[in-house]
Formats: C-alpha cells, sequence, structure tokens
C-alpha cells in the first residue's frame, strides 16, 4: 500500500509525519546579516496539486544536506517536517504557517504535471491599490508595461544601488512598480527591443509600498520574480481578456515623467522629514531625510569620478584593459561617473556628501565624461541646495 500523500491545506502544528508531492516554485538564498558572501538560510515556497502555497525554510546548519537537493521548477516527495507560525513582514504565501527542515526530512524527486509552475495567485490592480499600506504579504500582479522611468541612483550601504519605475496597467487601473539593484538589469534585459508594443509583464512577489500617499509594489531583493510576455496561460488569457475592455497593446510604451526628474519640492520638502546635520549625525536608525545646506566645497585630495562598466559598476585597469568584478570579465572600454564627496554646513553643523553620476549630472548640467575630457571639474562652490541623503536603506 502506498504511503498517504498530505495536501498542504491539512498543515497544522503538532505533527512531523508529513508527506507531500510539491512543486519548488520558488527559491533563494538569504545571506547572514552584515556578510553577504555567508548563505544564513534557504527559503522557499512550495505548491501542491490544489494549487495550495507554504513556505519553508533550511536552516544553516541543515544546509549540507539539502542546499544541493533542490532546484527550482521541479516536483519532489517531501517527508517530514516541523510546522511553525508564519509571523513577520513580507509573508510570501497566506498561509498561516510554514515547514521547517530537520535532520529526518526526506526529499526524492517525483513527478506531477498538474501541479502549477509558478503558483501564481494573481491579484487585480485595483485590488493592490485597495491594500492597506501595512500589507504584510507579498502579492502577484499582471499587467501591460505602459510606463518606464529612467535609470537613477542612489547608495546603499555604501554601494551605488541601481533604481527604475515601471508602471502597470489593467482593466481596473494603473500601479507603480520601483525595481531595485540587480532586477534593473534583469527587466531591462527581459524586455529589450519590446518599445514597440505593450508587453505583459507578471510580478509574483512583490511587497506593497506606500509612496506619496499611493499604494505601488516593490520589488523584494532575491525573492520576486519578474516575466516578460511569458507563454504560460496566466499571460495568455490577461492579453485575450484586454480587447473586451477596451485596452489597446499595439501602442509604444512611454517614458515615466514624474519620477524621472521630480521637482525638489514635490521630492524631497513634502515626502521626507526635514532634519540638521547635527540631527543627522546623532541618528541611531536609518531613513531618508532632507537636509538644507550650502556647499562649502569638494573634498580634497578625493577622485571626484570613477571609471565604470557599462553595467555601471567600477572596474580596475588590468593587462591593458578593465576588469569588471559584476560582469566578471575584462572590457576594453570605461565609462566616467561621478562620485563627488562635497563639504556642507548648515550653520549648526558640517557634514560630508556623496553624490553620484545621475544627481551631479542634473546639477552641473554636463556629463561625467565631457568634463573628463576637458580635464577639468566646474562646480559652484556657493550654492543653497536641498539634498535627499539616503544613510544606506530606503
Amino acid at each position: 500500500m502506498a504511503p498517504r500523500i498530505d495536501y498542504l491545506s491539512e498543515v497544522v502544528p503538532g505533527r512531523t509525519a508529513w508527506r507531500f508531492t510539491v512543486r519548488v516554485a520558488r527559491i533563494w538564498e538569504v545571506s547572514t546579516y552584515l556578510k553577504n558572501n555567508q548563505v544564513n538560510s534557504v527559503e522557499m515556497v512550495l505548491v501542491d496539486s490544489k494549487g495550495t502555497k507554504i513556505h519553508a525554510t533550511v536552516r544553516k546548519q541543515l544546509l549540507y544536506l539539502f542546499q544541493r537537493k533542490l532546484d527550482e521548477g521541479l516536483v519532489y516527495t517531501m517527508s517530514f517536517f516541523t510546522v511553525a507560525c508564519s509571523a513577520g513582514a513580507y509573508r510570501t504565501t497566506l498561509h498561516p504557517y510554514k515547514l521547517v527542515f530537520q535532520m529526518k526530512t526526506r526529499v526524492e524527486l517525483s513527478e506531477c504535471p498538474e501541479i502549477s509552475r509558478f503558483g501564481l495567485s494573481l491579484s487585480t490592480i485595483a485590488e493592490i491599490r485597495a491594500l492597506p499600506a501595512e500589507y504584510d504579504h507579498l502579492v502577484d500582479v499582471v499587467g501591460l508595461l505602459t510606463g518606464v522611468s529612467r535609470e537613477r541612483e542612489y547608495l546603499r550601504d555604501s554601494r551605488v544601488t541601481k533604481m527604475i519605475v515601471i508602471e502597470l496597467t489593467d482593466h481596473t487601473g494603473k500601479c507603480e512598480c520601483a525595481l531595485f539593484g540587480d532586477y534593473v538589469g534583469q527587466f531591462l534585459e527581459m524586455v529589450g527591443k519590446k518599445t514597440d508594443y505593450m508587453p505583459v509583464v507578471i510580478v509574483q512577489f512583490a511587497k506593497v509600498k506606500l509612496f506619496r500617499d499611493e499604494v505601488s509594489i516593490q520589488n523584494v531583493i532575491n525573492t520576486t520574480r519578474l516575466l516578460v510576455d511569458p507563454p504560460i496561460a496566466e499571460a495568455v488569457g490577461f492579453k485575450d481578456r484586454l480587447a473586451s475592455h477596451g485596452i489597446n497593446a499595439a501602442t509604444s510604451i512611454v517614458v515615466l515623467g514624474p519620477r524621472v526628474r521630480p521637482s525638489m519640492e514635490e521630492d524631497f520638502l513634502h515626502s521626507y522629514p526635514i532634519i540638521t546635520i547635527s540631527g543627522l549625525n546623532s541618528l541611531t536608525s536609518d531613513g531618508v531625510f532632507v537636509v538644507s545646506a550650502t556647499i562649502i566645497g569638494v573634498v580634497a585630495d578625493e577622485d571626484w569620478w570613477y571609471p565604470a562598466c557599462k553595467c555601471h559598476k567600477s572596474v580596475s585597469p588590468d593587462s591593458s584593459a578593465y576588469y569588471c568584478g559584476r560582469c566578471v570579465k575584462h572590457v576594453f572600454q570605461m565609462i566616467p561617473r561621478f562620485r563627488v564627496k562635497l563639504r556642507v554646513t548648515d550653520g549648526g553643523g558640517d557634514g560630508v556628501f556623496v553624490v553620484f553620476d545621475g544627481d551631479m549630472q542634473y546639477l552641473l548640467g554636463d556629463q561625467c565624461a565631457t568634463l573628463v575630457a576637458r580635464a577639468a571639474v566646474i562646480f559652484t562652490p556657493l550654492f543653497l541646495l536641498c539634498l535627499c541623503f539616503d544613510r544606506a536603506h530606503k
């Protein structure tokens, strides 16, 4: 007699002898805090033949047993788990519990074609916009790509992080989605030359955020999945339904205006708290703040630009070329990009602000490459600015 197969909807605490046939819909590694090169756990979302999803965790102590046994998209028969309550912000499923792998857990490759490949739980944009700002579950949404902003950069954890904003549209409305870090490159690569029509985009496992009193979504590092014009039933069905709602997809994508270069008043003064430099220096937590200060000079003996790859990562000279650590290859052409350290004062305190390429171009009205070619840098040393100083987190 074959062992009984349980369903994820039956999971409750107090029992360990579970046996499931599930697909690994999503799997990712979580790094140790402050040590990005060390894996602290492996997290995953499992889905069964009934479409029920549950979060599962492999602790650091058991990585050697399971890390190489599990692949995203494959179906397994898994048995013996501890059940724990699902808590915290940005939960991946609506299931009240999660599975925790144990030494006795068994994982065997299996087959079950009726299990969903991605385990999508799509919401309309109207449903997402109706969610509270403190909503602590991740969401899935499908929409037409109707707008894309230009790339911007900001400083996070002492690293330059890229950002773009895309606009998704369905028959219920529009929603902005902010993409950060590696997701920017992934998205632009997937979109490619699909700019003469509006492709269907699916964003899975996105977090709900409040921006300027409007609900939007944002990627979660390593967790969110992006799909552009995927050949799956959900995307095909969505596109087929568009005509009945009078939405034409054969239109080119527009460049989003307000997020490309927001006005100082709108983006800074109305969006973030104002603080003095001395108050900023005394903070014990991270945040985004507005500081009204006067630039009194450029930090001496510091480079005001850096050589970069086309991926924006800094490169180092090597063997008559340049080596890019992000692309893991040598490149033969570098692009100068601004990284200027400015000394500022507000009368009550002094500080050093770092201004990167996009914002420096805006201030100077010129590109870094142009100034490097002229072998000169031009600053107006004394003028009043409102600078948004992001202390590592946004």
